[in-house]
């Protein structure tokens, strides 16, 4: 939620948007994240599971 934030004051805005949630979603998530053996061995990805996530918001 910070780097949300920082992101719209340094673009001029008061408050985010979804925009910029769904922009920062994969590097924020791809730091915090990870796949399990299991997930993994299934062949899973942690874009393809970011880009899930990203369909569902937005």
């Amino acid at each position: 939620m910070l780097a949300v934030r920082a992101r719209a004051l340094l673009d001029g805005r008061l408050a985010p948007s979804i925009d910029d949630v769904l922009d920062l979603a994969e590097p924020v998530l791809k730091h915090r994240m990870a796949l399990t053996f299991a997930a993994r061995a299934e062949g899973e990805s942690m874009d393809a599971v970011i880009g899930r996530l990203k369909a569902q918001i937005g």
